[in-house]
């Protein structure tokens, strides 16, 4: 019975945010309480439009945040996103991936890995962030871009996988 209740905590919370919370429909105001309520650590109102978190409790939003239409957020691990980022329609946060037993069949167990976001990061549209990725503050990544590990501020990361392809001055965005 304890698995079944955690399943059932974790979907609640998971709904009471995505759901509810998500709704352009709540005010700012509302919707920080509910993002609190569903247990994740929010430091001001975000601007969140219909993404999915899996665990809330699991997530860190900084300061003026703002999470597009259908982005989607594992956090099976922490997630720490930054004060001042911008995540772009329909990318995909995942925190967890599955090892290659003998054979090539793939594991069971879930690896679990945090992913960290600094401070005013711009996140493409459709890009994805592999777990155990660090995206260090003022770094942009460009629609459609891997990250599997670590990207530097100031740095513009496009491609799969994504690699660093210049830098910018954070003057202009």
């Amino acid at each position: 019975m304890g698995r079944l209740a955690e399943d059932l905590t974790i979907a609640a919370s998971s709904q009471l945010m995505c759901n509810i919370g998500g709704s352009k429909w709540i005010p700012r105001t509302v919707r920080r309480l509910l993002f609190a309520a569903a247990g994740a650590h929010v430091r001001s109102s975000p601007g969140i439009e219909g993404a999915f978190v899996g665990r809330p409790s699991l997530l860190t939003i900084g300061h003026a945040v703002y999470i597009n239409r259908e982005v989607f957020i594992e956090a099976v691990a922490p997630v720490a996103i930054g004060d001042g980022t911008a995540i772009g329609m329909q990318a995909m946060i995942l925190t967890s991936h599955h090892a290659i037993e003998a054979g090539g069949r793939w594991s069971d167990d879930v690896t679990p890995k945090p992913v960290t976001i600094g401070e005013r990061v711009w996140i493409g549209a459709r890009a994805v962030i592999l777990p155990g990725a660090v995206i260090e503050h003022d770094a942009i990544i460009a629609a459609g871009a891997v990250v599997s590990g670590r990207c530097e501020a100031f740095g513009v990361y496009a491609g799969v996988p994504a690699r660093r392809i210049r830098d910018h001055s954070g003057a202009v965005r």
